[in-house]
Parts: C-alpha cells; structure tokens; sequence
C-alpha cells in the first residue's frame, strides 16, 4: 500500500514538473546552450585577462583599462541605441526585416567613419604618441563590436549560434596570448594584446555578419526606404542612443575619473575585480538576451496585466538567481577570491570586489525594468532616469574618489546605477497595474 501510494506521489510530481517545464522546453534548452557556450567564452577570456594583469602589471593594466573605457563610449555611440531597439522594431514589425536591418547597418557604419575620424583627429592634434597605438586599436575593436548583428540572432532565435562566433572570437583570443606567454613571455606587452584584440573582433564580426546576412532577401531594399528608414531611426532612437552615452557616467566615466586623480596602478588594481563583474554581467547578460524578446511579446497591446506581471517575477526570479553565482561568493570570500586569481599588488582590491558583488545583483534585477521600459517605448523617462543617474554618479566620483580611491569608484556606481534602476522598476511596476 505504502509503495503503491509513493508511485502514485512520484508520478504525479514528474507529471507536475512535465507540465511546469514542458511549455518552456525551447527556451530553457537556449539558455543551457548559451550559459555553457558563454561560460567558456567568459572563461578563457577571464583567465586571459588575468595572466595579462600579472604580467604587464597594475599601471599598464591600468592603461589597458582606460583605453577600454574610451572604447566602450565609441560602441555606444556607434550603435546608436540598436541593441536595445533593434529587437523591438523586428518583433512588432516583421514585414520591415530587411530595411530595418540594413538601415541599422548604413547607419553604424556612417558613425564608425564619423568615430574614427574624429579620434585620428584627436590624436593629431594632441600627439598622444605614448598611448596612440594602444588607445586607436581598443577603440576600434569596440566600434567594430557595435556593428554586430545579436539582436537578429535574438529574433531569429539563433543565440546558440551567435554565443559559438562569440565563443570562437575568445577562444582564438585565448590561444594567441597564450602562445605568447609559453614561448616568449618577455614579449607580451600592452601594443601585442591589443592587436590580438582588434584581429580577434574582425573575425567575430565577420563570421556573424556572413551568416545572417545570407538569410536575408535584400532585392526590396530600395535606396529611397533605406533613407527614409534611416532618418525614422536617428529620430526615434534618439533618446536610447543618449541615454545608452550617459549609461557609461556609471561603470566607465568612473574609471576615466580614477585615473585622473588616482593615478594608473589605482586603476590597474580597481580593474582587476572589475573582470569578475564583467565576467558576471556576461552570464546574466545570456539570460536576458531570451528574456528580452519575450518582453517584446508581452508588452504588445493584446496582453493583460496579469500575463504581464506573471512573467515578470518569472524572469526576475531567474535573473536573481543567475547573479547570486557571483553574488555570495563576492559578499562571503574576496580576500580569498583576489588573492587567489591575481598577484599580490592587487590584494587591496577585496573591498572593491565586495561592493560590486552587491552591484551584479541591482545590476541583474534592473535589467529586467530598463527591457520593459525600452518595450513600452517609454525612452523620455528612461532617458531622465539616467540623466538624473548619471549626474549623481559624477557628483559621488568627485566627492568619493579623492578619499577612498577606487573603492570609492565602487560605491559611486553602485550608489548611482542602483538609483537609476529603482526608477526604472517605479515605473514599470506603476506601467503593469495601469494596463488593466
């Protein structure tokens, strides 16, 4: 009786978590694929980064992190906001496909030519020979990560595919550094690895953009809607593509900050926990990136406030969970975690490590609104709740830097960014109760 009762119980536990799993069969094979493919990818590029920061030491590092910090605000300015738009506009209009993707191409590529120009200029008139090659070479690797295609791959549902080219462009990173360091360690400098850098994005870019654009039929594609679409996306796209330069006030302005009045090294040993959060942002990053069209779908009119609201906590719970990984272990054990993985010059950077393991989980959790803002075409407040942020990211560098150096950085972007976000969640929350 006893036996019969616990294969009735067991039967109807498989049954229940069948029918709980079953509907997001799909996505949850997704997420496997991307969180296995993504974690290495991060791994070897975290492991990579390492091995640089121990041997070129804390100032250059420090170099190579503000060179990438200049970088990362020429991706954002050449994306132009697409990576937060692009996804929207292909979901809720299918029958532009081709327009729409080629348009969003013309455009970044226009940019890229502006970018470059005025950089080269830049560097002419202030002779910055000491870090020209350095600081030219990140700059162009990260304008050519923002004429990538990922969004595309979201729509199509062919993530598992773009996390592989993505995987390939670490993995091809890894193994020329790597074979610097066994056979001449000597030789390994900051001009080496960031040529390796701009190689390794021109193969990525080129084996994503090969691909997707093949699917693509581009006969309809007229000059005259080309332009006209174009204009539409400068135009409406206006406010992501300021906010997404202003979003930069938190985890990069902060450091351009540091190395102004802290100097280098202090910037070399912040950065080194900083490739933790980076490695972090990466995975809860995969997991939004299925999360991201289904607030696409969730938000059309059709869909009530309580289908709404049940995904939401879904997908928040996920979010949160995915970030707890980096999460404890940065809250419970950063002496442990700094002075195993990097050299002793970076062992003050263990307080640093525990507030950004606090930032990963505001950071996880506010990704969830600012999708959902972005989906409701709510960009004038998203763009204010990052101006209003940014200010008081600025505001709290100069005020906590000087003292406390960068683990005054730390508290500034977690302070500013975590304010930002709550804004966003006011807003969608008080957005999910109006649409009833």
């Amino acid at each position: 009786m006893v036996n019969h009762i616990s294969k009735i119980t067991f039967k109807s536990i498989m049954f229940w978590f069948r029918n709980l799993f079953q509907p997001h069969k799909k996505n949850l094979q997704n997420l496997s694929a991307l969180v296995i493919f993504n974690f290495l990818a991060a791994a070897l590029f975290f492991i990579t980064q390492i091995k640089i920061a121990n041997v070129i030491g804390s100032a250059q590092f420090g170099l190579l992190a503000y060179c990438i910090a200049v970088g990362m605000y020429a991706e954002v300015i050449i994306g132009y906001g697409t990576y937060r738009t692009l996804v929207r506009e292909l979901i809720h209009y299918p029958d532009r496909q081709a327009v729409l993707v080629m348009s969003s191409l013309i455009m970044r590529c226009l940019l890229l030519v502006v970018v470059v120009t005025v950089l080269l200029l830049l560097n002419i008139i202030f002779q910055t020979n000491s870090i020209r090659w350095v600081l030219i070479c990140v700059v162009l690797a990260y304008a050519l990560k923002a004429l990538n295609l990922q969004p595309l791959y979201d729509v199509w549902n062919q993530m598992v595919r773009h996390s592989i080219y993505y995987m390939t462009q670490k993995a091809l990173y890894f193994l020329l550094i790597w074979i610097i360091v066994f056979f001449a360690t000597d030789c390994l400098n900051l001009n080496i690895v960031v040529t390796i850098l701009l190689i390794t994005e021109g193969v990525y870019l080129f084996l994503q953009q090969r691909w997707a654009i093949q699917k693509i039929d581009f006969r309809e594609t007229k000059a005259y809607y080309l332009a006209v679409t174009i204009k539409e996306m400068l135009k409406k796209d206006s406010w992501i593509a300021l906010t997404a330069v202003f979003t930069l006030s938190f985890g990069t302005l902060n450091q351009i900050i540091l190395k102004h009045y802290a100097g280098l090294v202090e910037l070399g040993i912040y950065a080194a926990p900083w490739q933790i959060v980076l490695g972090a942002i990466l995975l809860v990053s995969q997991v939004s990136r299925i999360g991201n069209p289904g607030i696409a779908r969730i938000t059309r009119p059709e869909i009530n406030g309580t289908q709404r609201k049940k995904f939401l906590i879904k997908y928040s719970c996920i979010m949160a969970a995915s970030a707890s990984t980096v999460f404890v272990p940065a809250i419970l054990f950063p002496d442990l975690i700094i002075t195993t993985i990097f050299s002793h010059e970076y062992a003050s950077a263990s307080s640093i490590l525990r507030v950004h393991g606090i930032y990963i989980m505001v950071f996880s959790l506010g990704l969830v609104a600012s999708q959902y803002v972005v989906s409701v075409y709510m960009e004038r407040f998203y763009f204010i709740s990052v101006i209003i942020g940014g200010l008081l990211s600025i505001i709290l560098c100069y005020v906590l830097i000087p003292l406390y150096g960068g683990f005054g950085a730390a508290i500034s972007l977690l302070l500013s960014h975590g304010f930002t976000m709550g804004l966003y969640w006011i807003a969608m929350i008080k957005h999910v109760k109006n649409v009833d």
